[in-house]
């Protein structure tokens, strides 16, 4: 085991002394929490500085890392990657900015920035505009023209002379700002809140007055949101919030998640000053780390983690609020928060709040800073509010519930019943988003990783097993094959028995059943989520992927879908999400074979005539006649679905764009032809494909939150 001592002595020895160190020696970190070496777990508030967004170790930060460290891991600047790319895309299009350049920290992004304005200062007039005017109580790094940027003279003293023509005023002295600011300005620097003073906001009238002020000087307005940007403040970038657009925009920190990557970004005139020659860096936009910042990128939008900023930030404000007069003020957007004490015993608060296993940190004597990451949890929020108050000698506040801001998390889904509109919709955007994606490599999207999926399958298949094996893998679990031969369902152990077991080795529940009784009773006796792969009843699944394959082909606007044949659970589960979906669903079969009325499927079309139920459709869908389970009836099934055949000239009655469907497998020369299912018309190969990205958006939704 490692030992704290033996640690702290090679620290003091071969480390430069430039931190003063909290005393623990820290050795994993999952989500919110850090242990120490000797197992002790704390809060963690600090989140390294507002730089974990997601928390310590996020899976898909590390499927990210891990995946791409296998194929390219470095390769320098005169080489082209796809993550660089891909992420400078992303940036641009998140920020609205034309061009990135990727260094590696907050400090060298603003150095690349400083250089713009230099460039653009230089060209401006005759003499030159060298001026760059930034703001007392700033913070823009440790290199030595960032540290000139930063207006706080206890970081500077020690390296002066510092880099000339830096001009400093107070933050939000709009009359300062207007005198400062003339024709030998060169740009505007400003963070949109000061986070190493304290958790300053800008007000937006400063902001906008900064950006005139810019416009009219011919000067470039920079903002620095190494710390505020990539969603700590409820919105991708501060300035959002206020309707002001910098010319230039650094970021850091919260972008790779954890690790070291920083990021200039530039519009306009400002996006094409540096030219080949005029900069550089050596591991800027190196293939690992921008794999990493494109997984944070991803998980943030997926999880609706800048709402979770809002709504976190929100409750942890009031609870500091809540404190009474021991905190003068509480200040900042989203989870960037500054709690302004009554005494000047912020670092001695810190201390003792340590002691408690919590994190935080003091920015000055006054002032408690507090940046946790963004999947931080309403618990979690309430036990830091609770060991302030403790440390602060006051009562701590009574929770008040939040209202959420996101669905009820999505749990058990036995049929398409389970899955309101809204469900749908994001599942199919997800499912298509993720299908473009694994074009990409590295995949970056891992919510399941390192847990275990329970694949239950009393029927055996091809497709669900391989599709959902495969998304369980990609998306970094492990999938547990079970057949009736392992389980025996009924016979050698009860259902209950197996759900009760199951439940404790698994996250999640796959089965494909005989029958929907005993998905459902699985679902009741267990407590991981169960999905229904096929029953007698429902296919979900299988319908989720057939409407992902309908919008590729028609768009998002509904179209006429006609099923020919058997209303078995294929057909029960596809009229279902039609209906929620808005789709014109007709069933052409035999009377006696029809879908039973129910809710979900009241008031759809069934008919008995082929050609009046094919008629103008735009998907025409057919499944097997006879089914596992129903091979005693053979003869009888096809004798009577004879005629239910699509054949070519089924196909002529509907509309001349229509497109044939069928889950598979088939039984080719009874309900569909080969003409047919090999024709161009047929999607049944996409179908197949889109098993896996419907599946896989499906497991995400339920898993990671």
């Amino acid at each position: 085991m490692l030992k704290y001592d033996d640690i702290k002595k090679l620290d003091d020895a071969y480390v430069m002394q430039t931190y003063a160190r909290m005393p623990a020696l820290f050795v994993q970190g999952a989500g919110c929490s850090l242990w120490d070496n000797r197992g002790n777990e704390y809060l963690d508030l600090l989140a390294g500085i507002a730089v974990c967004q997601l928390g310590h170790c996020h899976p898909a930060v590390v499927s990210a890392i891990t995946r791409q460290a296998q194929q390219l891991m470095h390769c320098s600047n005169l080489l082209m990657n796809a993550p660089t790319a891909k992420l400078a895309e992303r940036l641009c299009q998140l920020s609205g900015m034309d061009r990135v350049f990727f260094a590696v920290c907050g400090a060298t992004a603003n150095e690349t920035a400083l250089k713009i304005a230099k460039k653009h200062g230089r060209a401006k007039t005759q003499g030159g505009a060298y001026e760059i005017v930034t703001l007392r109580q700033s913070f823009h790094g440790r290199t030595l023209g960032a540290l000139t940027a930063t207006g706080q003279p206890k970081y500077q003293e020690a390296f002066e002379p510092l880099v000339p023509g830096f001009v400093y005023v107070d933050p939000n002295d709009r009359e300062a700002l207007r005198g400062a600011v003339g024709p030998q300005t060169a740009a505007i620097l400003l963070e949109p809140i000061l986070g190493e003073s304290g958790v300053i906001p800008l007000e937006t009238s400063f902001l906008r007055l900064a950006r005139e002020l810019a416009d009219q000087h011919d000067a470039l307005l920079l903002f620095d949101e190494v710390q505020t940007g990539m969603g700590r403040t409820g919105t991708w970038f501060h300035f959002q919030q206020h309707g002001v657009t910098p010319d230039v925009l650094t970021l850091a920190k919260g972008l790779g998640g954890g690790m070291p990557i920083g990021a200039c970004l530039a519009r306009g005139k400002a996006a094409t000053l540096l030219q080949k020659g005029d900069h550089g860096s050596t591991f800027g936009g190196n293939p690992l780390m921008c794999a990493a910042a494109l997984a944070v990128i991803d998980t943030i939008e997926m999880q609706g983690l800048l709402d979770r900023a809002t709504e976190a930030g929100e409750r942890l404000r009031r609870g500091l609020k809540a404190l009474g007069k021991p905190i003068s003020e509480v200040r900042g957007a989203g989870l960037m928060v500054g709690a302004v004490l009554e005494k000047p015993i912020a670092r001695e608060v810190v201390s003792q709040c340590f002691e408690r296993k919590v994190i935080l940190n003091a920015t000055d004597d006054r002032t408690l800073r507090l940046v946790p990451p963004l999947v931080i949890t309403d618990a979690q929020i309430d036990h830091a509010v609770s060991v302030l108050a403790e440390v602060l000698g006051v009562p701590a506040p009574v929770s008040v519930p939040v209202p959420a801001l996101r669905p009820e998390k999505l749990h058990d889904v036995l049929s398409i019943d389970d899955l309101d509109t809204d469900r749908i919709l994001l599942i199919l955007d997800r499912a298509k988003y993720l299908k473009e994606r694994r074009k990409l490599a590295p995949s970056t999207i891992t919510p399941v990783e390192g847990r275990t999926v329970a694949l239950v399958f009393e029927k055996q298949s091809l497709r669900t097993r391989f599709t959902f094996e495969t998304a369980v893998h990609e998306l970094g679990g492990h999938a547990v094959y079970l057949t009736n031969a392992d389980i025996g369902i009924g016979t050698r152990e009860s259902l209950k028995d197996i759900a009760l077991n199951l439940a404790r080795w698994s996250s999640l529940i796959v089965a494909r059943l005989y029958w929907q009784k005993d998905v459902v009773a699985l679902a009741e006796f267990a407590e991981p989520p169960v999905v229904n792969a096929l029953t007698e009843l429902e296919h979900p699944c299988q319908a989720l992927a057939d409407m992902l394959t309908i919008r590729e082909v028609f768009g998002e606007e509904p179209v006429p879908v006609t099923y020919v044949g058997d209303g078995n659970n294929v057909a029960r589960s596809l009229a279902k999400i039609c209906k929620k979906l808005g789709y014109p669903f007709t069933i052409a079969g035999p009377d006696n074979f029809r879908l039973e009325g129910e809710e979900g499927i009241d008031g759809i079309r069934q008919t008995s005539s082929v050609a009046e139920g094919v008629a103008g459709a735009k998907v025409v869908y057919t499944d097997v006649w006879v089914s596992m389970g129903d091979e005693r009836e053979k003869e009888h099934r096809l004798k009577v679905f004879q005629p239910y055949q699509v054949n070519r000239e089924v196909m002529a009655l509907a509309d001349k764009d229509a497109i044939f469907m069928h889950c598979l497998p088939a039984w080719r020369g009874f309900e569909v032809t080969d003409e047919v299912i090999d024709s161009p018309q047929s999607r049944v190969v996409d179908q197949a494909e889109n098993r896996l990205h419907a599946q896989k958006a499906l497991l995400q939704m339920i898993l990671e939150g």
